[in-house]
């Protein structure tokens, strides 16, 4: 039997318009120029593309939590993956992702998903092989007992040369 890790962004939920619409409205605050040429914004798109200070860069981060965390209903959730979850319960289910605790909280609760999962890893999934034994050292099983359900291709392919089944 597996045990299921599932992946948060672009996986269980579709976050990427809400994001970037979240950091152009903190940009447009900061009187900077909106983003529009990539398919996700991130910290350090912004940080590269603009020479904040760090009291600009503290101000955009909390302005685009706020944002994202009050217009959170634009989110798309990914039903059949949700069910799931629910069918599976807690024991069998970890959330592993590169996230923001705080959003990753706000998402879950929004979802009312605060106890679906046994363990939320919080990892930036460069070392995939060390994150894979940390999950099974929490379920206690065989990296071949592992089903990932993972959206990003390059992550995927690691996994894939680890023994673990990939969704």
């Amino acid at each position: 039997m597996y045990k299921y890790i599932f992946d948060l962004d672009n996986t269980l939920v579709f976050t990427d318009d809400l994001n970037n619409e979240a950091y152009n409205y903190a940009l447009k605050f900061l009187g900077k120029e909106r983003i529009s040429d990539v398919k996700r914004i991130t910290r350090e798109i912004v940080f590269s593309k603009y020479n904040l200070t760090k009291s600009e860069k503290k101000d955009l981060v909390k302005l685009k939590q706020a944002y994202f965390a009050d217009n959170i209903n634009k989110i798309n959730k990914n039903e059949d993956l949700l069910n799931l979850i629910l069918e599976l319960g807690p024991a069998e289910c970890i959330l592993w992702t590169k996230a923001d605790e705080c959003r990753v909280n706000a998402i879950l609760e929004y979802l009312n998903l605060n106890d679906a999962f046994s363990w939320v890893l919080y990892s930036k999934k460069t070392d995939t092989e060390k994150d894979i034994e940390k999950i099974c050292r929490h379920f206690k099983c065989a990296e071949s007992q592992l089903k990932f359900y993972e959206d990003n291709i390059k992550i995927c392919n690691k996994l894939k040369n680890h023994n673990v089944a990939v969704v």
